[in-house]
């Protein structure tokens, strides 16, 4: 299957159903009217593995790809690679922010997500979340805001908030930024990776030497996507869980754990 372009409004009822991956659907918002469009991309082998389900990426562009033409998403960065040829095993979503907006403006992740699991066979513990400039910005923010929701994060060429740090302890992360970035100076990473590599057992900061701000070949490294998908959040079975009307008697007595982190192979490092 090929890319595919949609488009989202912040809403909950659907107004098409899409049946066929091939055509837009649309979804319609009773409150805001911001839209968001996305590409999605999905594995070669997505339909001769019905049984499957597959790890999600999530990828934020930077701020000049904003706006409402869709094909400006694969002028560059993970999207200008799937167009022309590149092979993944992930279902790759690439939204689109709106002009005068950034990652963190309006909530939405979770209308863009359910929409696209509703459609595809997706392994909901295997959530992604990678992006550069702008977007590493938003990968920040977002996996500070919803620190149970990803597997593992690359927030390349952007910056956060040191308070963050907690929330992001248990969140693998791998930080890339160019030493000669003028733009985002790569002491804006340094200190995120500071506040967080005794946090963080499963930290690494790729220092690009002499790169600026356009570190777009990341997404073309086999290496990351190899990272990546060595993480996973553990899900408890349905049957693991307390009954809800149990949890209502017992509240007060019930402490409910965020789900832990699964991985098969231990990162832990800071490169220089």
């Amino acid at each position: 299957m090929k890319n595919i372009k949609t488009h989202i409004y912040f809403c909950i009822i659907l107004l098409i159903s899409l049946s066929i991956f091939s055509e837009k659907t649309t979804a319609s918002a009773a409150l805001k009217k911001v839209k968001y469009n996305y590409l999605i991309s999905v594995p070669e082998d997505y339909d001769k593995e019905p049984g499957r389900k597959w790890p999600v990426i999530f990828y934020l562009h930077g701020r000049h790809a904003s706006g409402t033409n869709i094909k400006s998403l694969e002028r560059y960065g993970l999207p200008y690679y799937l167009k022309t040829g590149k092979k993944m095993d992930f279902i790759v979503v690439s939204p689109q922010c709106p002009w005068g907006k950034n990652w963190s403006s309006e909530d939405w992740f979770n209308p863009v997500f359910d929409e696209v699991a509703s459609k595809l066979r997706v392994d909901d513990s295997r959530i992604y979340l990678i992006g550069m400039s702008m977007g590493g910005f938003g990968t920040w923010s977002l996996a500070n805001r919803m620190p149970d929701r990803f597997a593992a994060i690359a927030p390349m060429c952007g910056a956060g908030d040191i308070k963050w740090a907690d929330n992001l302890s248990k969140i693998p992360t791998w930080v890339f930024h160019g030493t000669a970035d003028r733009q985002i100076p790569i002491s804006r990473s340094e200190v995120m990776v500071k506040a967080l590599e005794k946090k963080n057992e499963n930290l690494k900061f790729s220092r690009l030497v002499n790169q600026g701000h356009d570190i777009s070949k990341q997404f073309n490294n086999d290496e990351l996507y190899s990272w990546l998908k060595q993480f996973s959040l553990e899900r408890k079975q349905f049957w693991e869980e307390p009954l809800p009307f149990l949890k209502m008697i017992a509240a007060k007595k019930v402490t409910v754990h965020p789900p832990e982190r699964q991985k098969n192979n231990s990162i832990a490092s800071v490169q220089e």
